[in-house]
């Protein structure tokens, strides 16, 4: 008996061990299956999870039977960019059993969204959804490239004609490039190996100012690629053409009038040589030397096939000589009020050759003149666009010239355009018929 006694602590240690054993073991627990799409479900539109989808893609969800439509409503259909619930236009097509969820504003970039659809969603068989279902997609990077001008077909275009586009891409989504693609080849155009006419940032990205004239024997393709630096997606925008008119077309010479001219000397007291009968210009460091004219306003009939600056020097026993450049202003300027380039004072880009339009030929004893494709080029778009600036002139060495109010027509600094008007449309067939009585 006192043997049995002695065994019972043994026996009670050895089961305590035992229990603590078997309660240190880890607890398995079975992994969560993913939710199952509900049985009414046949297909989602853009896939779920998909990732680089177009910001204007279609959303639509695709059911195996009818829905009953009176259950469909903004409580049972969501639309949503993280927790915020997005207005959207919801949409049934009972041939297709597709219901379409079409967002009122537009999509953002890089963005994800998500649709859900409420349990409570009912079809005509009687059975419900049963369950809450959802699924998410991820936006592009990039806007597609809209808004052509000049318009898509469009014929009779100067060979200077800038080329301008819509649909950019806001900075939020990166780091953004446009090239533009053009020639005489179509399929060219929306080649990214083919070479590009150039490469555009924010903010000079919307504009094509070109640099040389474009062709005049047949139609010109152009297709601007849009880069994104921060994903590497690129999107070829839609393929646009013009045509400009004959290389041998009739023009007319007309003369542009001045708004200002002005030069400043930094060596000098600081006055400002405003409207004077001469224009000095040197070299940038120590003369500011600027005119202006007034391109008028923009007129839908007229073309500009090239232009031409004229000068004259001051003194008769300087004679004409080349060393002279005009430049343009890189942002405006108060006229007759030059200050420190860059504060007050016009500047141009000087970090290469783009800065500069033109150099001076020599015309004769007492004339010299700046004509150059890129000039035409970008009097072209100030006057149709606008947006751009004065003119600055540069010299190797200080050198003296009439003003555009100074002396006479011949010698005075003048700007003239060549421009060509092209015939008026023939009338449309139906408005020479008489009407009947």
């Amino acid at each position: 008996m006192r043997a049995r006694l002695r065994l019972l602590p043994a026996l009670a240690l050895v089961l305590l061990l035992a229990c603590d054993k078997k309660s240190s073991a880890p607890i398995v627990v079975p992994p969560t299956a993913p939710p199952a799409t509900p049985d009414q479900v046949a297909s989602e539109f853009p896939v779920p999870r998909s990732f680089g989808v177009p910001y204007d893609t279609p959303i639509w969800v695709e059911f195996k039977v009818p829905v009953d439509t009176s259950t469909i409503s903004d409580r049972t259909v969501f639309f949503k960019a993280d927790t915020q619930r997005l207005p959207a236009t919801r949409t049934y097509d009972p041939a297709t059993r597709r219901l379409r969820i079409t967002p009122d504003g537009r999509l953002g970039l890089r963005k994800t969204y998500t649709i859900e659809l409420a349990a409570a969603i009912r079809f005509t068989d009687g059975t419900t959804l049963g369950q809450l279902h959802s699924w998410q997609f991820t936006t592009n990077s990039l806007r597609h490239p809209e808004s052509p001008l000049p318009a898509d077909g469009r014929s009779d275009q100067s060979p200077f004609v800038a080329l301008q586009w819509g649909g950019l891409t806001e900075s939020s989504a990166g780091s953004i490039t446009y090239e533009v693609h053009a020639g005489a080849d179509s399929a060219a155009a929306q080649d990214p190996g083919s070479p590009a006419v150039v490469s555009l940032t924010p903010p000079d990205g919307a504009v094509l100012v070109p640099r040389s004239r474009w062709r005049q024997d047949g139609v010109t393709y152009w297709a601007v690629h849009a880069r994104n630096g921060a994903t590497g997606e690129r999107l070829v925008g839609p393929v646009w053409s013009f045509r400009c008119f004959p290389v041998d077309a009739a023009y007319d010479s007309v003369v542009v009038a001045a708004i200002d001219w002005d030069w400043l000397e930094s060596t000098n007291t600081g006055r400002q040589h405003c409207t004077e009968d001469s224009l000095v210009m040197g070299v940038r460091t120590n003369i500011i030397s600027t005119i202006r004219w007034d391109p008028g306003l923009p007129d839908p009939t007229l073309r500009i096939t090239g232009a031409a600056i004229e000068l004259s020097p001051r003194y008769a026993t300087v004679p004409a000589v080349v060393g002279p450049s005009v430049w343009y202003s890189s942002f405006v300027f108060p006229g007759c009020s030059h200050g420190v380039p860059g504060v007050g004072g016009p500047v141009t880009d000087e970090t290469d050759s783009k800065g500069k339009l033109a150099d001076a030929v020599v015309l004769g004893p007492t004339r010299i003149r700046f004509e150059s494709d890129a000039l035409s080029a970008h009097i072209e778009a100030t006057r149709r666009l606008g947006g751009l600036y004065g003119y600055l002139f540069r010299a190797d060495r200080r050198r003296s010239y009439f003003g555009p109010g100074a002396g006479s027509t011949i010698v005075r600094a003048t700007l003239w355009l060549h421009v060509y008007r092209p015939p008026p449309a023939p009338p449309h067939p139906l408005a020479a018929r008489p009407r009947a009585r």
